[in-house]
């Protein structure tokens, strides 16, 4: 149940940055460049091209995050080595803290003192997301580590 709640709670994000990345305005302070961005601070030239080309990769990253939390706790997901789900399950599980942070950060609105890149009722859908990601992963993790071993 938790996994299916985590999955709720990552739907708006992905939704937003999809709609971004296909040139969708609502939510963005007037003039910013999500893409643009992306090349202003480094990114690599394939996740700008992505970004420019309606793929946004924190999306694809958000729902690889869900598929992960569902392998761990559906039975196709026993035909995969545990630690091959429990590894990224466990690094994923730093979401809820950078969810926390995020959320602590909007509400005292400090962290940055630059113009602001998005309007503030985007910041739910990023914080629920981080949230809900990372704890599905936490407690899917929870469950795959403390089922027992099936025999083949």
């Amino acid at each position: 149940m938790v996994v299916v709640l985590g999955s709720v709670a990552a739907a708006p994000y992905v939704a937003l940055k999809t709609y971004w990345s296909c040139g969708g305005r609502a939510g963005l302070a007037d003039g910013f460049d999500v893409a643009g961005e992306f090349e202003k601070n480094g990114a690599p030239d394939a996740l700008v091209w992505l970004e420019r080309h309606g793929i946004d990769f924190t999306a694809v990253l958000a729902l690889t995050g869900v598929m992960l939390a569902f392998a761990l706790v559906q039975p196709w997901g026993r035909r995969l080595p545990r630690w091959l789900l429990l590894t990224p399950a466990w690094a994923g599980t730093l979401l809820i803290p950078y969810g926390l942070l995020t959320a602590v950060l909007a509400l005292t609105r400090t962290g940055s003192h630059a113009a602001p890149s998005v309007t503030q009722w985007v910041v739910p859908a990023g914080v629920g997301a981080f949230l809900g990601i990372g704890t599905a992963l936490g407690v899917g993790a929870w469950s795959r580590l403390n089922q027992h071993a099936v025999p083949r």
